[in-house]
C-alpha cells in the first residue's frame, strides 16, 4: 500500500468518525446550562415553569419577547361578539403516531379545570369558576370539539386577556394515560407532543430534544435547569463560564448579579405586578385597618425605588401596577388606578396623618408599635426592609426582620404567623382581575365582602364595564389594604455572550427552547 493511499484511507476513516458523531444519536444544536436562583420546590416556581414551557405545548405560545404566537393552533378567530374563540389545530402527531385531534384538547382542558389550574378561571372559560368551586363537573367546561381539527372555547363574557392565558403552561395539551410504544415513547410513558423530554432529579433537570434537527421553536439539543439558593455561587459559576444563563426567581440575588458579573450580561424584566408587604389582617396590630393605612402612607416610595438606580423599578402605591417603563418594546399603556386619598398629600402631611392614625389605635411614643417583617432568603430583601424601617421610624413604628428559608416562609404565611411578609406577586398576563383575586375571601385570610362582590360582578361584565368595576374593587380594598405596596418588581438574569434571542419583556417570557447559542 502506497503512502498516498494510506493517507487517503486515514482521511476517509476520520471523516467517518465525524459523520458518526454528527449522526442521529447527537441532535444538532448547543447545550444550555441554566441556573435558577431561588426556590425550586414551589408548585409555581420558575424552574418548573421553564421546564413546562418546553414539555407542555399550548394552543397559543409566547415568543422570546413575550408576544403571543401560534402554538398547536395555526389560526384563531373570535365569533359571537367575542364570546367564543375558534381555533384550527396544526396537523401534528403524538409521539405514538396518532394525530392530534380536538378531543385531546378538550380532555386536557377538563383535567386542568378539575385540578383548579388558575389559568382556566382567569381566561374566563365558561363554567370554569363553578368547576373550580366544585359546583359543576369538569365535563361542563366550555371547551368543545365541533370537528376533528377545530376547537371552540366558549367564554362567560368577552375577554381581551384570553390569548395570553391560553399560552400558560398549565393549559398545555398533554396526556396522562400510557400510549403504545413508538419512536419516542416506551411502554408506560404517555405519548407527547412536546419537543423535549425531561428527566433527572428535582433541582437538576435535563431536557433533551427529540428531533435531530433544530427548529426556531426548539433550538438547543439539551437544556440543563438547576436550582440554587446561593446567588453568590451561581454568579461565580456564570463568571467562570460554567453556566450560560442565571435567572433570579425574585429580587434576591440582584445585588450579587450587579456586582459580580459583567455589566453587559445583566438583563432586567420589569414584571407586571407589585412588590410589597402582605399584612396580617386577622390577628395582631396589623388587623387594625387604620394601622395598615398608616403604614402604607408613611413610606417615601420615590426614594425607596430610586435607591436601586434601575429605571424598571418604579414606586407603587396601589394593588395593581400603574407605571410602564419606557425602555422596553411591547409594554402596555399606563392605566388609571384607584389611588388612595393620601396620595394627594405631600410626604410631610402623610407622616402627620400616619401618626394620627397610629395614636388613634393606641400606639404612641411611650407605647411604640413593634412589628416584624418575614423575609425570604436574600440580602436584597433585607436592604428594602431597612429602608422601609427607617421611614416607619419617623412615625414611631419599630421594624424588626426575621429571615427564614422558603419552605418555612410559606408555612408561616399560610398559618398566619406573621405581622408582615414579603410578597413579590406578578403575572405574565396584565390582568387586573387575576391580580386582585388573590385577595378574595376564598383565597386566604383577608376578606372584604364588598370587594368580593365587585370582583364577581367584574367577572361577568363585558370589556367596556369591567375596568370600572375592578377600579372600584381596588378602591374598596385600599381603604383597609391587605398589602403595603412598595414598588414594581423585576426579574434579573445573567445571559452569556454566546446566547442569542433574550429580549427583556414585561411578561418575563424567555422560553429556553427558542434561544440560540453558539459554541463555547
Amino acid at each position: 500500500m502506497t503512502r498516498a493511499l494510506q493517507k487517503q484511507l486515514a482521511a476517509a476513516l476520520w471523516l467517518a468518525v465525524l459523520l458518526v458523531g454528527c449522526g442521529p444519536q447527537q441532535p444538532e444544536g448547543a447545550r444550555l446550562a441554566v441556573t435558577i436562583v431561588g426556590s425550586g420546590d414551589r408548585p409555581a416556581g420558575l424552574a418548573q415553569r421553564l421546564e413546562a414551557e418546553a414539555t407542555q405545548p399550548t394552543l397559543v405560545a409566547r415568543d422570546g419577547s413575550g408576544q403571543t404566537v401560534a402554538g398547536l393552533a395555526t389560526s384563531w378567530r373570535f365569533v359571537d361578539d367575542g364570546r367564543s374563540l375558534i381555533l384550527r389545530l396544526r396537523p401534528v402527531k403524538w409521539s405514538d403516531g396518532t394525530p392530534l385531534v380536538a378531543a385531546d384538547v378538550v380532555a386536557g382542558f377538563r383535567r386542568a379545570a378539575a385540578r383548579r389550574d388558575p389559568a382556566v378561571v382567569a381566561a374566563g372559560i365558561a363554567n370554569a369558576a363553578a368547576i373550580s368551586a366544585r359546583k359543576l363537573p369538569a365535563a361542563r367546561l366550555g371547551v368543545l370539539a365541533p370537528i376533528a381539527r377545530v376547537v371552540e372555547i366558549r367564554l362567560d363574557t368577552p375577554s381581551p386577556m384570553l390569548l395570553g392565558w391560553l399560552a400558560e403552561p398549565g393549559l398545555g395539551v398533554v396526556r396522562d394515560k400510557p400510549g403504545k410504544a413508538g419512536k419516542r415513547a416506551t411502554v408506560g410513558e404517555p405519548p407527547t407532543l412536546a419537543a423535549y423530554a425531561a428527566g433527572g432529579p428535582a433541582g437538576q433537570r435535563v431536557l433533551k430534544r427529540f428531533a435531530m434537527t433544530a427548529t426556531p421553536e426548539a433550538r438547543p439539543a439539551e437544556i440543563r435547569i438547576a436550582t440554587s439558593s446561593d446567588a453568590r455561587a451561581a454568579v461565580a459559576n456564570f463568571t467562570a463560564g460554567r453556566q450560560d444563563i442565571v435567572i433570579g426567581e425574585g429580587l434576591a440575588g440582584l445585588g450579587e448579579a450587579r456586582s459580580g458579573a459583567r455589566v453587559d450580561a445583566l438583563r432586567l424584566d420589569p414584571l407586571w405586578g407589585v412588590y410589597g408587604y402582605l399584612a396580617n389582617g386577622v390577628r395582631g396590630p396589623t388587623a387594625d385597618p387604620g394601622v395598615r393605612r398608616a403604614l402604607a402612607m408613611a413610606i417615601d416610595r420615590p426614594a425607596l425605588a430610586g435607591s436601586f438606580g434601575i429605571a424598571a423599578i418604579q414606586p407603587a402605591e396601589t394593588l395593581v401596577p400603574t407605571t410602564r417603563p419606557s425602555v422596553l418594546p411591547g409594554s402596555l399603556r399606563p392605566q388609571t388606578n384607584a389611588a388612595p386619598d393620601w396620595t394627594q398629600l405631600d410626604y410631610d402631611a402623610r407622616l402627620a396623618e400616619a401618626r394620627r392614625l397610629l395614636a388613634a389605635a393606641g400606639w404612641t411614643a411611650d407605647n411604640p408599635l413593634r412589628l416584624v417583617v418575614l423575609l425570604p432568603p436574600g440580602r436584597d430583601h433585607r436592604a428594602v426592609a431597612e429602608r422601609v424601617g427607617a421611614d416607619w421610624a419617623r412615625v414611631g413604628v419599630l421594624l424588626g426582620v426575621t429571615e427564614v428559608e422558603t419552605e418555612a416562609f410559606d408555612r408561616l404565611v399560610k398559618r398566619g404567623d406573621f405581622d408582615l411578609a414579603v410578597s413579590e406577586a406578578s403575572l405574565p398576563v396584565p390582568d387586573a382581575a387575576a391580580l386582585l383575586s388573590r385577595f378574595r375571601c376564598s383565597a386566604g385570610p383577608y376578606c372584604n365582602a364588598a370587594a368580593d362582590a365587585l370582583l364577581t360582578a367584574a367577572r361577568s361584565a363585558g370589556p367596556v364595564d369591567r375596568p370600572a368595576l375592578l377600579l372600584q374593587a381596588e378602591a374598596v380594598m385600599l381603604v383597609a389594604p391587605p398589602l403595603i405596596p412598595l414598588f414594581t418588581p423585576v426579574r434579573w438574569a445573567l445571559v452569556g455572550r454566546r446566547v442569542d434571542g433574550w429580549v427583556p419583556n414585561r411578561a418575563g417570557s424567555h422560553p429556553l427552547a427558542r434561544l440560540a447559542a453558539g459554541s463555547r
